[in-house]
């Protein structure tokens, strides 16, 4: 749960202009064009920017600001920048994060919330715990302020951290699919993911234009966490064999993203709902195998989602070659969360929870 926000007005003696290198750098444009195309955000429309204290994050928000007041003056701006910064009162840093976050939109005239979220409090897993309540703030600024999106900043890396890991786990389309530019987060409100294409560099690039300092979360390169590991590790090598991969990752997450969309058209007219448990054997054995599989995580995915790193193409491969085959005998696939495949001479069906002794078991 979070403590009520503390809103703070800039207009104390009017705010300073960005200096000329900022408004003219290109994040300036390429944020206001994600914003009217592919983020989907009208003109005009107030925008809750989450902003940590991150070269990212601050210069989605300065970016944003200098779109707005970029076109038409001040009485006509593009969009309402919100700043919400979220407190986790994780780190001993957490303070001095805020106040950095406090300083530059009291110096650049913007409208700040602080949301203070304690995850420590909460029993389970601290990072999921932490983002669970940041995006329950950040939902709940954006009610605040009528606003209809949330914006973060998420970047190049970020993606090509995330497809990487998706491959990694063989989560298929669904994960090579990336974080998308634009999802829901909660009634009525959508999170937008505008700087995708953008690499950390260039963040870091325009806050120097901007001449704001930003504050570095040393987790995010703590090479016991995955992502640490592949920052560590992974995407300089990626750099070195492939310049600018990071920023092609997007283009090509938009590509698998497509393909899911066509893909999971396919799934509905075969498989139907993903709820549904039970198809004709023959129907199925018709589909390339990957398509198959494809359909039976779909349907394992939406009876155990906490599954989705213990089935992988193996698992699911297994079960989609029987059911291409000429045998006849009914055969079983036990799978993790208690699911099993179950392939009869006509039929293929998905059964859930404790199950009888079956013969042969796989």
């Amino acid at each position: 749960m979070a403590d009520p926000a503390r809103t703070t007005h800039r207009d104390r003696g009017g705010p300073r202009e960005l200096p000329v290198a900022a408004r003219r750098h290109r994040l300036v444009a390429e944020v206001a064009r994600r914003f009217g195309g592919c983020c989907d955000v009208p003109a005009g429309a107030t925008v809750v920017i989450g902003v940590s204290g991150g070269p990212d994050s601050l210069a989605l928000l300065l970016a944003v600001a200098a779109a707005s007041r970029r076109r038409g003056g001040a009485a006509a701006v593009a969009f309402k920048p919100v700043a919400v910064h979220v407190n986790h009162h994780v780190r001993d840093a957490a303070g001095a994060d805020e106040a950095l976050v406090v300083r530059v939109c009291d110096r650049y005239g913007l409208d700040l919330q602080v949301r203070h979220v304690y995850p420590l409090r909460r029993s389970g897993n601290l990072p999921a715990n932490a983002r669970e309540s940041r995006y329950e703030a950040l939902a709940a600024s954006a009610r605040s302020v009528a606003a209809e999106c949330v914006a973060v900043a998420h970047h190049a890396e970020d993606q090509l951290e995330t497809m990487l890991m998706a491959l990694g786990r063989g989560t298929g389309l669904d994960g090579l699919a990336g974080m998308r530019w634009s999802r829901p987060l909660a009634d009525g409100i959508a999170l937008v993911r505008p700087l995708l294409a953008v690499r950390k560099k260039e963040c870091e690039d325009f806050c120097r234009a901007a001449e704001v300092a930003w504050c570095d979360d040393p987790t995010n390169a703590d090479p016991a966490t995955v992502r640490g590991r592949l920052r560590r590790d992974v995407l300089g090598v990626f750099e070195t064999l492939w310049p600018d991969a990071a920023a092609r990752a997007c283009g090509t997450a938009d590509v698998v993203a497509a393909a899911r969309a066509a893909l999971e058209r396919e799934l509905a007219c075969v498989f139907g709902d993903p709820s549904a448990r039970q198809w004709d054997r023959a129907a199925l054995g018709s589909l390339p195998g990957a398509v198959v599989a494809a359909g039976l995580r779909r349907a394992a995915m939406n009876a155990a989602p906490e599954i989705a790193d213990d089935l992988g193409q193996k698992v699911l491969g297994a079960a989609a070659d029987a059911i291409a085959d000429t045998q006849r005998r009914p055969r079983s696939f036990d799978w993790p969360g208690g699911l099993r495949a179950v392939v009869t001479a006509r039929e293929v069906r998905l059964e859930c929870g404790p199950h009888e002794p079956t013969e042969p078991t796989t």
